[in-house]
């Protein structure tokens, strides 16, 4: 037997002691477990999550796993070290030991990739399962594959997905704690610092809030031209509206749309693209809203545009932008 099975079998031992209650001449020698090695620690936080995976299945399907850990457990004389224990504790710790094997099985990576924009976006990048997916400029995205299912980690920026139909695995967005479910559609997903947007072009995309495993809240099903704005910190749906598609990522086309958005906000949008920051004199100022759309590329016509809308003044030095109140 190799270590690594050793230490998932002394935690799962653990567990089931610790669901009979430990005294306290175990509970030394369990603390002394955990802080002799890492790898203990860790397969026992696993562990933990396994026992959440066990206590939600049901009677029938614990039954079922329960004859299949017993025949795994022969082939490692792994009854032998649960044989004082109570008959219920060696089931529990048989399904856990059951389930950890279907968990590997499931959740082993079979194919990861790390994407990272700059100041450009990313045009039909092609995942193995032949979904599409494009990329917006300063944009930050984890791409992992397993068994059982397709998950995309969004830490920043803005995607277009188009899902290749799979009804063995699902298609899962998670930005922040906000989850984004589908089989085969066709949506855009913008996370920024505190909020996440899903604006819907073709078929159905089922999101939700989860801060912890098998917690849902604020679910929604979205249809084509459906958007949706969660809070990104406590679950909270901000706004949830109709979108036309031909509106949906204009920034594959080069275009940054605004929307009663701040001219601070526009600013933000545009740095993405250029090489500027942006500096407001006045907070009152950096509150005017602007509603249109601008190429990316086009960021003096934009300053020439909101100075003829507001009384404001633009200095541009090189790559500083400075916005203040005309006087």
């Amino acid at each position: 037997m190799n270590i690594e099975t050793k230490i998932k079998e002394e935690a799962i031992y653990w567990i089931a002691c610790e669901n009979e209650g430990l005294n306290e001449l175990e509970k030394q020698e369990f603390k002394h477990w955990l802080e002799s090695n890492a790898k203990h620690a860790k397969a026992y936080n696993r562990m933990k999550f396994v026992h959440q995976m066990a206590k939600s299945i049901s009677n029938e399907n614990a039954k079922g796993l329960s004859v299949q850990a017993h025949k795994e457990a022969r082939k490692i004389r792994f009854l032998e070290k649960t044989k004082y224990l109570s008959s219920a504790a060696a089931i529990f710790l048989l399904v856990c030991f059951s389930i950890f094997k279907i968990y590997d099985n499931n959740f082993a990576i079979q194919y990861s990739k790390t994407f990272q924009t700059d100041k450009t976006n990313l045009a039909n990048q092609q995942l193995p399962d032949g979904s599409n997916i494009f990329i917006d400029a300063k944009t930050n995205l984890k791409v992992e594959f397993f068994k059982g299912k397709r998950e995309i980690t969004l830490n920043d920026g803005r995607v277009m997905f188009e899902v290749a139909k799979d009804e063995n695995r699902v298609f899962i967005i998670k930005s922040g704690d906000i989850n984004i479910e589908v089989v085969g559609t066709k949506f855009e997903v913008i996370h920024k610092k505190d909020t996440t947007t899903i604006n819907v072009e073709e078929g159905i995309v089922k999101t939700y809030f989860s801060s912890y495993f098998f917690d849902k809240q604020n679910e929604k099903i979205l249809t084509k031209d459906n958007s949706i704005t969660y809070s990104n910190t406590i679950g909270i749906i901000n706004k949830q509206d109709e979108i036309r598609s031909e509106k949906i990522a204009l920034w594959r086309k080069n275009l940054i749309a605004f929307n009663k958005t701040t001219l601070r906000e526009a600013l933000e949008e545009f740095s993405k693209y250029n090489d500027i920051s942006s500096s407001f004199l006045s907070k009152e100022v950096a509150e005017y809203q602007i509603t249109g759309e601008f190429s990316s590329t086009q960021l003096d016509i934009f300053l020439k545009t909101i100075t003829k809308i507001y009384p404001i003044k633009i200095d541009k030095k090189d790559t500083e932008i400075r916005v203040s109140k005309r006087i």
